[in-house]
């Protein structure tokens, strides 16, 4: 079962979820077939987890700086999860990434959605709302701000 605290539409039939899913706070961005009578999910998308969306909110300025300078950047927000902004590209992709046997480099898998930079900017546009709709985030204290994440008991 799932609770929904906030819908944001981000235009193009995507939108940004916040949801309570199994005992568990989701933002969870994706595209949605728009029917007459409901909106269906599609596999194309992410769910973010508590610490992804908690460190994406410590990351904005720099997203934000990113984009303005027309840079590129590429921030970690978790586990197998980053955000990237490529030089003379405006969008803004969250995606999960994954390192193949034998190799160095980390890939993107199909699972993340790039926003647009209109959509980028409607989701940065409704960010408080959707902050305001997790409480949990004032409390939530993110793996590496812990006392135990630097070291061997923090490991195991």
């Amino acid at each position: 079962m799932s609770d929904q605290r906030c819908s944001v539409a981000l235009e193009n039939g995507r939108y940004a979820k916040v949801t309570l899913w199994q005992n568990e706070v989701r933002l969870d961005m994706r595209e949605y077939i728009v029917g007459e009578k409901k909106i269906i999910p599609t596999k194309k998308g992410i769910s973010l987890k508590l610490h992804h969306i908690k460190t994406l909110s410590n990351f904005m300025d720099s997203i934000q700086d990113t984009l303005k300078k027309n840079g590129e950047m590429k921030w970690h927000l978790g586990y197998n999860v980053y955000v990237s902004v490529k030089e003379d590209n405006p969008c803004v992709d969250i995606r999960q990434y994954w390192k193949p046997p034998q190799t160095d480099e980390s890939v993107p898998t199909k699972k993340g959605l790039c926003l647009r930079p209109q959509e980028y900017d409607h989701f940065l546009s409704q960010w408080e709302t959707i902050l305001n709709s997790i409480p949990e985030l004032e409390t939530f204290v993110p793996c590496y701000d812990q006392d135990d994440h630097l070291n061997q008991l923090g490991m195991l």
